[in-house]
């Protein structure tokens, strides 16, 4: 057995998507392309003469500016959301490569990445085998992409989007393991994980009374650049889910379980889905007690559990604009 898990499956693609132009209402030479359902993209009319698929880069992708298709970017390679001239252009759009077809992803053979931002408090850490059972590294898609998988109308649990790093918690075989999103660490206070664990003591309490549940959690404070009111070296947990052997909880009863719990803050219980509606709530300040800035964006699952031939589990993530659009 690893010490290691591979992701469930990887949310960062780059998919040829078919380009319909619309006229951009404040500039002559601009066009606006709709992608999925919920991304705008700006684009210079001129360079889309005579083609009708693109490559669609999303926000917080890295590029490759010493490829030719990107050497326009040099110097700003990891892609972002802004403004042009009063319409919210998210992530990058480039003809399709040659040959591809609507639908493949073109993420590896462009050398596009994930842009993953640097922690200023440790999470190495010597890795460990994990405990037994089945407690899945967390990866969710986006909205904008897949919001498809809910019906208009649909009540929808909306909690905020804390932005840390993933954790996950258990209790097995008379003691706590603690995780990342991938991997299990060995007991050290000196990494982000454990030291979160030692500052709330109620999640070992949990775990050692339900020991068939693992906890998953975002661990938040100095370890990124939103610091949501935490002092030098605070690290916080703010639960986001919990598993009972291979079942995810419903929302409502997972905290109800898990009452003692720190919950990301919970801004909708039933909240009828309305796409450009739902987009609107992950704007706005952080509703965490003590945060002074921004929330990163929100998540957005059913009432009660269930599962998409396109996504697996229903429970997708919205990336707030304001969010990205920060210098």
């Amino acid at each position: 057995m690893t010490m290691s898990e591979p992701p469930q499956k990887s949310t960062h693609k780059v998919e040829i998507v078919p380009v319909v132009l619309e006229p951009h209402p404040n500039a002559d030479t601009l066009s606006i392309v709709r992608i999925f359902a919920g991304y705008t993209c700006c684009v210079r009319t001129t360079d889309w003469e005579g083609k009708t698929l693109g490559a669609y880069i999303p926000p917080d992708s890295v590029v490759d500016s010493s490829r030719p298709e990107f050497a326009f970017l040099a110097g700003h390679e990891r892609i972002r959301v802004k403004k042009l001239r009063g319409i919210v252009s998210m992530g990058l759009l480039i003809p399709a490569p040659p040959g591809a077809q609507l639908g493949d992803d073109v993420a590896a053979s462009l050398g596009v990445t994930h842009y993953e931002p640097p922690m200023p408090m440790s999470t190495a850490g010597d890795t460990e085998p994990p405990p037994a059972g089945y407690h899945p590294a967390f990866d969710i898609d986006s909205l904008r992409r897949y919001a498809n998988v809910f019906e208009p109308g649909e009540p929808v649990w909306i909690t905020e989007k804390i932005h840390g790093t993933s954790a996950r918690y258990c209790w097995h075989a008379g003691r706590m393991y603690c995780g990342s999103r991938t991997e299990w660490k060995r007991e050290d206070d000196k990494i982000v994980w454990w030291l979160a664990l030692r500052a709330t003591p109620q999640i070992a309490a949990f775990c050692e009374a339900h020991p068939d549940i693992t906890v998953y959690a975002e661990v938040y404070g100095p370890v990124q650049d939103l610091k949501y009111g935490t002092g030098k070296n605070e690290v916080r947990i703010a639960v986001f889910d919990l598993l009972r052997e291979s079942q995810w909880i419903d929302p409502k009863e997972a905290r109800e379980i898990g009452k003692d719990l720190p919950w990301v803050p919970l801004i909708h219980e039933a909240f009828p889905f309305d796409l450009a509606k739902v987009l609107q709530e992950a704007e706005g300040p952080s509703l965490v007690p003590g945060a002074n800035h921004v929330r990163e964006g929100i998540v957005v699952k059913p009432l009660t559990e269930r599962t998409h031939p396109e996504v697996g589990r229903v429970c997708l993530k919205i990336v707030g604009n304001g969010y990205l659009e920060r210098a």
